[in-house]
């Protein structure tokens, strides 16, 4: 077991040893996280129908720019203690802590104003319906109040991980989703609360959960402390912290645009497939939360890749960064095979758990998911390729070649395609259901070329290395 002391371990254990140390707990803690809003929707779903999961799907895009900020912050503040930890400079650690902390505070109560000021038009311009607009009310206005629970529950989550503790971060996200789950089922089954039940059950646990790692944080167990000299505003180092955390940011504020896009795209052209725009949008909010679900174990293998990059990038070791790069590679692309062959062959397994039970739409549900789910995810290899490759530039102190990876997936590409494949397959008529399998097919079309790209530059990075005489990248 590592010395938790001292981060010195990270640059001499084994890399795959390390890599499992700390992926494996980030990969848990991850699929954790997803099981949020999963739960949520296999609740919500079963209790309510599909005029649920689309009020949860309308609401979706505030929670994503919430949860970006505090991305922002956390991966910022994460990535510059790594190095700095990693130069043994644990003052200047601690000061980025404290700062993050503050930052933190101050994001949350920008959005709860921002949230309750222009609730309605938001969700309008977010896709809802008429029949869509007062369950998604009545979900986020809960759900509003939680913003900084969520802020501070995540970021500091970050920080006990990438002090060498991936086990009590992992432990603290297990620990919200279970609570998380059984007041969801209590609330909505129980108390037969309605929509809001399942908004007031997130909004508990992840009280729970920021509330116990600021405790942990204030028990005097950690290796870095908040120091109350460092809790005073420093803009130039907030404007660090904004400027490494920018990949996270505009991944997520990318996907809200993206889910406000696509469900307005949703409802028109699902309208003209046999009046289902609201139907449409329940449909895709069920795809992407189980392809969420196998995103997470990716993401979670970039996490636990990052501290061990980050610090060896500090401790000039370009081998072990390397080799670190390397096995996570092998990992996530052994990961994706594995799961595509299960959605190509039973897609029905993943769609059936959404569904309400004797819903007079039950069947047509069925066969728009898995015929949704099949075209969604259908080069979904290529997707871990992006994420891991945006991980490694990010950790390696290269932030704005890991934000124009991320930008080039869902602002050049995925955005043009969700409007511009409809519109093509409306007017080739490929056999189906015209404009709704364009949507689908965008998300792969675009996951096709963002990959290509992702494997040139690292491609770039192992000549460059080569040439130089280092350990291969790759």
């Amino acid at each position: 077991m590592p010395n938790t002391s001292n981060p010195e371990f990270l640059g001499k254990r084994p890399v795959g040893a390390l890599l499992w140390e700390f992926s494996f707990p980030s990969v848990i803690a991850s699929l954790v996280s997803a099981s949020y809003n999963i739960v949520a929707r296999i609740f919500v779903g079963q209790k309510i129908g599909a005029l649920g999961i689309a009020a949860l799907q309308v609401s979706f895009p505030f929670m994503l720019i919430a949860l970006a900020f505090a991305m922002m912050i956390g991966t910022g503040a994460s990535t510059l203690i790594s190095i700095e930890l990693g130069k043994k400079d644990n003052a200047k650690a601690e000061e980025i802590l404290g700062q993050a902390l503050l930052m933190f505070l101050a994001v949350s109560a920008l959005f709860v104003i921002f949230g309750l000021l222009f609730l309605e038009p938001m969700l309008v311009l977010f896709g809802a319906s008429e029949d869509v607009l007062p369950l998604a009310k009545e979900y986020l206005s809960f759900i509003i109040w939680g913003v900084v629970f969520q802020e501070i529950a995540y970021g500091v989550n970050n920080f006990i991980r990438i002090e060498g503790k991936p086990k009590i971060a992992m432990i603290t996200m297990i620990l919200s989703a279970v609570l998380n789950g059984i007041l969801d089922y209590v609330f909505l089954f129980v108390f037969n609360t309605g929509i809001w039940g399942a908004a007031v059950s997130n909004l508990i646990a992840l009280a729970a959960t920021s509330l116990w790692v600021c405790w942990y944080y204030f028990s005097g167990r950690t290796v870095l402390k908040w120091r109350r000299r460092y809790l005073r505003p420093k803009l130039p180092l907030a404007w660090k912290i904004a400027v490494f955390g920018t990949v996270p940011l505009a991944t997520q504020v990318c996907s809200a645009v993206i889910h406000g896009v696509q469900n307005n795209l949703l409802g028109y052209y699902g309208a003209l497939y046999g009046n289902c725009g609201d139907l449409a949008i329940s449909v895709m909010g069920t795809v992407f939360s189980v392809s969420t679900l196998f995103l997470m174990p990716l993401l979670g293998l970039s996490q636990g890749m990052q501290p061990i990059v980050g610090y060896n990038v500090g401790a000039e070791e370009p081998g072990r960064v390397h080799r670190t790069l390397r096995l996570t590679l092998r990992l996530a692309l052994a990961f994706c095979c594995t799961i595509w062959v299960v959605i190509m062959i039973h897609p029905d397994w993943f769609i059936l758990p959404f569904l309400k039970p004797g819903a007079s739409d039950y069947q047509e549900n069925l066969r728009l998911g898995c015929r949704a789910f099949r075209v969604f995810a259908s080069l979904l290899p290529l997707v871990g390729v992006n994420i891991i490759s945006g991980g490694y530039f990010q950790a390696h102190g290269r932030p704005i070649l890991s934000l124009f990876l991320t930008l080039l997936r869902q602002l050049f590409f995925l955005i043009p395609s969700l409007i511009l494949l409809p519109i093509l397959f409306e007017k080739v008529h490929i056999e189906g259901i015209y404009g709704l399998d364009g949507i689908w097919s965008a998300h792969a079309f675009s996951d096709l070329l963002s990959g290509a790209i992702a494997i040139f530059f690292l491609i770039l990075e192992y000549r460059k290395h080569a040439r130089r005489g280092d350990p291969r990248p790759m």
